[in-house]
C-alpha cells in the first residue's frame, strides 16, 4: 500500500513537471509610427512587419519589412520607401519577462522615392509655376534600436520603439508603435 502510494505521488510529480508552458520561441509584430527622412524635412508614415525568434533569454533576431508613405504638400508632393531590416536584439534583464527592454542593431536595406520642390516662380497673373525633382535612391545600412514590449497576456504583447538607420547615402529616424502576439 506504502508502495503504491509513493509510486502515485511520484507519477503526479513528474507529469506536473513536464505538463508546464514552454516560453514561446516566435512572436510576429505590427507597427506603426512616424519616421524623418534625410534632413529631417520629410515627415513619413511607417508601417512595419516584423518576426522575431529567441535564441535565449537574453538574445533575440529579427526579419521584418517596413513600408513609409509621406504626406503630401506643396514641398514634398511624393515620398515613399520600402525597407528590409535584419536584427539581433540584446535583453540586458531578460527576455522571459513581462517588460521586456531590449538594444538592438542589425543590417537594414532601402528604396526611397521623393519628389521634391526645386523653384517656384509666381507669375503676374496669380499663376504659380513650378519646377520639382524627382529622386530615386538606394542604399546599405545599420539599424540602431531601442525597444520596450509588454504582455498583456500570455500571449499578446505592445511596445514602443525608436530608431535609428543611418545609411550611405541618408538617415532614416522615428518612433514605432507596435503590437503582436507569441507562437
Amino acid at each position: 500500500m506504502k508502495i503504491s502510494f509513493f509510486i502515485a505521488v511520484f507519477i503526479i510529480s513528474i507529469s506536473g513537471i513536464y505538463s508546464q508552458n514552454a516560453v514561446p520561441k516566435f512572436d510576429y509584430r505590427v507597427g506603426s509610427g512616424v519616421s524623418l527622412v534625410g534632413s529631417g524635412d520629410v515627415l513619413l508614415f511607417n508601417f512595419e512587419n516584423e518576426l522575431n525568434y529567441k535564441l535565449n533569454k537574453y538574445f533575440t533576431s529579427s526579419i521584418g519589412i517596413k513600408l513609409g508613405q509621406g504626406l503630401k504638400d506643396y514641398y514634398h508632393p511624393v515620398a515613399n520607401f520600402v525597407q528590409g531590416n535584419c536584427n539581433l536584439y540584446l535583453s540586458p534583464f531578460n527576455n522571459e519577462r513581462n517588460l521586456d527592454i531590449r538594444f538592438g542593431g542589425g543590417l537594414s536595406y532601402y528604396k526611397y522615392n521623393g519628389t521634391s520642390l526645386v523653384r517656384s516662380t509666381i507669375i503676374v497673373n496669380g499663376i504659380t509655376v513650378a519646377s520639382y525633382k524627382n529622386e530615386k535612391r538606394s542604399s546599405f545600412g545599420f539599424n540602431m534600436i531601442i525597444e520596450m514590449s509588454y504582455l498583456i497576456s500570455n500571449k499578446f504583447l505592445i511596445g514602443v520603439e525608436l530608431f535609428t538607420q543611418p545609411y550611405f547615402n541618408d538617415i532614416n529616424s522615428g518612433v514605432m508603435f507596435t503590437g503582436g502576439f507569441r507562437f
